[in-house]
């Protein structure tokens, strides 16, 4: 048992169980919303699903709670954006090919560093804006065809989840680690899921009516697969190095590009993609440098 414990509170293991769960919660998140009546109540089910799903693992890890009411306040602040990030993420993620998706859904690395450069005033890194440069040059290679980009509101729509997802993350930096993990995870998804309910004025019938559809499974899937990935991509980074865990991380691009091509068909311009894949994780490599 010692010995099994262990293994699950290393970086290997949490790196591993990550590229299983953000494999499956890419693909299936298409599948589960692909044929959704209302984007919104889509999102709303999908964070209620992942919610209690993450719940289910806090009482294997101590509970712990911050003491400084800002912290709660910065929370709050950024649960916001990712509310705007879960929904439009669902819309941009229904009309796209899920290679598509995942290669644009890199650009968040690019907004990061840009707010911190304009907002925490941190210093200018050769390796970090060639890195900002490849990412970018990556997906200019994905649209740029026959001399003209070939882009769609719903790439707009990423991009700017993309933006959000950025603005909370550069709030939230550091919170996670004041709280029980899972429940911190919990709070990111309910109070977005909140907001989202209230803003949108969602009924309860409209997200019982999603959950009973078709696709069922799918969302029960994509909602499990969604906590995992969040837990294990958070429970790498405090057993390991960032150095580390980044580019490790970052070659799940390639697996959700190469399944794409064979378990959603997604043949049209394989090596374009595969090209851009590239040139995305090099750039993302050199962004921790």
């Amino acid at each position: 048992m010692i010995v099994n414990m262990n293994i699950l509170e290393t970086w290997q293991f949490n790196v591993i169980a990550y590229f299983v769960s953000v494999v499956v919660y890419f693909q299936y998140y298409k599948l589960a919303v692909m044929d959704a009546e209302r984007d919104g109540a889509a999102t709303l089910l999908l964070q209620t699903i992942a919610s209690v799903a993450v719940l289910s693992l806090a009482f294997f890890i101590p509970f712990t709670f911050p003491s400084d009411w800002k912290v709660y306040l910065l929370l709050v602040g950024a649960c916001f954006f990712y509310a705007l990030n879960d929904r439009l993420q669902t819309t941009s993620r229904k009309h796209l090919e899920v290679s598509v998706f995942s290669l644009v859904n890199q650009l968040s690395t690019v907004f990061l560093i840009l707010i911190g450069l304009t907002i925490f005033q941190e210093p200018i890194i050769l390796s970090k804006m060639i890195g900002v440069g490849c990412i970018i040059f990556g997906n200019i290679i994905l649209f740029y065809r026959r001399g003209k980009f070939q882009f769609n509101k719903h790439v707009w729509i990423g991009v700017l989840a993309t933006f959000f997802f950025a603005l909370a993350i550069s709030i939230d930096i550091g919170i996670s680690q004041q709280f029980n993990l899972p429940f911190y995870i919990m709070l990111t998804l309910t109070i977005p899921a909140l907001i989202i309910f209230f803003i949108e004025r969602i009924r309860i019938s409209e997200v019982v009516r999603e959950y009973n559809g078709r696709n069922r499974r799918y969302y029960l899937i994509t909602g499990i697969a969604w906590a995992l990935t969040i837990f294990f991509t958070l429970r790498a980074f405090q057993f390991g190095e960032v150095t580390t865990i980044v580019p490790l991380q970052a070659t799940s691009i390639f697996l959700n590009v190469a399944i794409a091509y064979f378990f959603q068909g997604e043949r049209e311009n394989g090596w374009r993609k595969l090209i851009a894949a590239g040139l995305i994780f090099f750039g993302l490599s050199l962004t921790i440098f």
